[in-house]
């Protein structure tokens, strides 16, 4: 008897010992992903993690000869969020095979598309100075959460993404 209750004993410490990994956006720096988002801003979409590592150039400031950028998060060697932008010229249109996912319309974002992983943003910049569009793509998931609560905040950040990426790429300037 002394035995199992030193056994019952060992599990119950031995439970207690494993410490809960620490919030992935909790490592993150104070802005991220060309400084478009906040660690608040991610943090539904990385969970917990040991380890966390941006690989994302600091801005989004797109021209005719830097024509992409791409933001990864991986979250435990995985990729947690990723965020793509692509300069192209005005006219080439935007080309998503999507229907698989069941994308559903960004209202306010123009040829805004969500679905429960992503979402992406075709964005025509028409300007005195240079015109061109703008391809934004974002994806990432949220572990137990329903499609639509995923939809709504992919939502919310393509919107914030969307704004954002305008501003830097001087957009209809």
């Amino acid at each position: 008897m002394l035995a199992a209750v030193l056994s019952a004993a060992a599990l119950l410490l031995s439970g207690c010992a494993e410490e809960k990994k620490p919030s992935a956006a909790s490592q993150l720096p104070q802005s991220t992903c060309f400084g478009a988002f906040t660690p608040a801003d991610l943090a539904p979409l990385l969970g917990n993690a040991d380890e966390v590592k941006v690989d994302s150039p600091v801005d989004l400031r797109l021209t005719p000869e830097r024509r992409g950028a791409t933001c990864n998060i991986y979250v435990d060697g995985k990729s947690g969020v990723l965020a793509t932008a692509e300069r192209q010229p005005l006219g080439q249109g935007f080309f998503w095979p999507l229907e698989k996912v069941n994308p559903e319309p960004i209202p306010s974002v123009e040829n805004g598309k969500v679905w429960d992983t992503g979402a992406a943003a075709g964005i025509a910049c028409k300007g005195a100075k240079d015109s061109f569009e703008l391809e934004l793509w974002l994806s990432g998931s949220i572990d137990g959460k329903k499609a639509g609560e995923s939809r709504a905040l992919l939502t919310e950040l393509m919107k914030q993404y969307a704004d954002y990426a305008k501003q830097q790429t001087q957009c209809g300037v």
